[in-house]
């Protein structure tokens, strides 16, 4: 028996005896190249009421890091590994050999959905391109919308080859509607017919705010504007989306017995529209703009509400961490590059996040406050250093002032 099968046969044996009304749900809710500044709780330009709700009734993440690009953070989300091990790009996919977070929880007795965007495999696009790289084959029970990186919010064709990229369980559908609003109307559905005697894990990954940018029908010319107001107006559709989602939750009773965990895959697009405000540079890069990120947690009555956190903490973090706030305490963890972090959320014990690495070609090297970023390898330049606490928009280069930092920090990367 593999390690993967002793890991899974040692968490059924220690979470065998408890009863489902014991075992909380999760909902992870993710959206696609949201930047810093296009979340109302950090610009009140965006008008985001629901997203800015659940994280003043939670708690607000403000030290959260994603990966640059869209499919390295979901690789990290998926198996709390840094992307330096994995080596997932936008056109990979996840090797088999990685146990995935759904694979997990379904064998702990969860029903596991996913509604959105996949792109770790099973797409023609994608190295990795078979049946075995789907969703329905890396853990979840069900999975329906896009394996791609985009598609047209309202044909669901990808932009690039105008082919059709919307899916329920492996086959193709043609469905009219918008494409956020078809991710919440199935996430919807799914949890008024789930098995109310098992919990679920929903991860509900929203293709927007990426482009090309649509807004929600209804709301001006839709298909045809662009730039900020329209990447608002599309913000604001997520929302609604995002609202009758957890609206459900509380008809369904079951919004207290739900850790709904919220962020954005990468930081804002700047061609796109998007803004990262005062934080330097945006999407595809490892500064600041690029990788920190809108994210809450929120769990009525577990959680601490109205808490603004300034823990560090990485996407990568979130595998562990989940197993942790559901009590499922596997025999032998894996080796995992994300640290369980629930402790420190709970407010019961401050953490200092050890090492880690954000990136897939350029590396952010982190050890709080400290932030070192390398050029991609095969290029000669020079390291560059911030303290990213004092300085969070990365103005001043420290790495001539700190050379014993950047000698430990190089040393480890």
């Amino acid at each position: 028996m593999n390690q993967f099968l002793w890991n899974l046969a040692a968490l059924f044996l220690l979470i065998s005896g408890l009863g489902a009304a014991e075992k909380p749900n999760v909902l992870v809710i993710v959206s696609d190249d949201e930047g810093w500044g296009d979340i109302g709780w950090n610009n009140p330009e965006v008008k985001t009421p629901c997203l800015n709700r659940l994280a003043e009734e939670g708690v607000r993440l403000d030290r959260f890091y994603a990966n640059p690009i869209c499919s390295v953070t979901r690789a990290a989300l998926m198996t709390g590994m840094h992307t330096l091990r994995t080596g997932v790009e936008n056109f990979s996919g996840l090797d088999l050999k990685y146990q995935t977070l759904p694979q997990v929880l379904r064998e702990a007795g969860y029903q596991t959905w996913m509604c959105g965007k996949w792109h770790l495999g099973g797409d023609r696009e994608n190295s990795l391109s078979g049946p075995e790289y789907l969703p329905t084959a890396r853990g979840f029970d069900h999975h329906y919308g896009l394996l791609g990186g985009a598609v047209d919010y309202y044909t669901h064709m990808k932009p690039r080859t105008q082919e059709l990229d919307w899916w329920r369980n492996g086959k193709p559908v043609e469905e009219k509607g918008y494409s956020t609003d078809l991710l919440a109307d199935e996430a919807i559905g799914l949890i008024q017919k789930r098995d109310k005697q098992r919990p679920f894990f929903l991860y509900l990954a929203f293709n927007a705010i990426h482009g090309p940018i649509s807004a929600p029908p209804g709301v001006g010319d839709e298909r045809r504007s662009r730039g900020r107001p329209t990447l608002l107006q599309a913000m604001s559709g997520l929302d609604t989306a995002t609202g009758r989602v957890l609206e459900e939750l509380d008809k369904q009773g079951i919004r207290k017995n739900t850790l709904v965990i919220f962020f954005s895959d990468n930081g804002g697009d700047l061609t796109k529209g998007s803004t990262n405000l005062s934080l330097r540079e945006g999407k595809g890069t490892v500064f600041e703009g690029g990788i920190r990120v809108p994210a809450a947690m929120n769990w009525p009555g577990t959680l601490p509400a109205g808490t603004r956190s300034d823990q560090f903490l990485c996407v990568a973090d979130l595998f562990p961490t989940i197993l942790d706030a559901m009590g499922l305490k596997m025999g032998a963890l894996p080796n995992f590059d994300g640290k369980d972090l629930w402790p420190a959320l709970m407010g019961s014990q401050p953490f200092t996040h050890p090492v880690y690495f954000m990136g897939n070609k350029e590396i952010a090297v982190f050890r709080p406050p400290w932030k070192m970023i390398t050029a991609p390898r095969g290029q000669d330049a020079a390291p560059m250093l911030f303290n990213v606490v004092d300085d969070p928009s990365e103005k001043i280069d420290v790495a001539g002032q700190q050379p014993e930092v950047v000698r430990e920090l190089s040393t480890i990367s």
